[in-house]
């Protein structure tokens, strides 16, 4: 598989974004991961021309949260949202948040909010 050329890790732990990125770049899987503290940072890279093919986006953060950016996100031009597959990194929804997460077409699956190699080779496999 040839790599890809980016990801976005959008999570306002410094921790969980450098553990997340240690395993992604030990698969080798993709040329660039860019971080972002909150939704509106990982906006502003967006908007930037910086596309990631993958986000991996946690659902609470400060400034703007992961459903607040998903409004957003869906808001942008096309140019921007091009083959983005949005997954929702955090503990465990609860019925309300499932549904709304369900209702919105850009997420297509949760993972662990710490991703293992195992989880990112799927989700490699399944949807590139």
């Amino acid at each position: 598989m040839n790599k890809l050329k980016r990801f976005l890790l959008v999570d306002d732990s410094k921790a969980t974004n450098f553990f997340n990125k240690t395993i992604i770049e030990k698969i080798a899987c993709v040329e660039e991961i860019v971080m972002a503290e909150n939704g509106h940072d990982a906006l502003h890279h967006i908007q930037t021309g910086i596309v990631p093919e993958v986000i991996f986006l946690d659902i609470n953060m400060p400034v703007m949260n992961g459903w607040e950016f998903m409004t957003q996100y869906q808001n942008l031009e096309n140019k921007y949202k091009g083959s983005i597959i949005v997954l929702m990194l955090g503990t465990a929804l609860n019925d309300e948040e499932k549904k709304k997460a369900e209702d919105i077409l850009e997420i297509k699956e949760f993972q662990e909010k710490m991703l293992n190699t195992e989880a990112v080779k799927n989700i490699l496999t399944k949807y590139f």
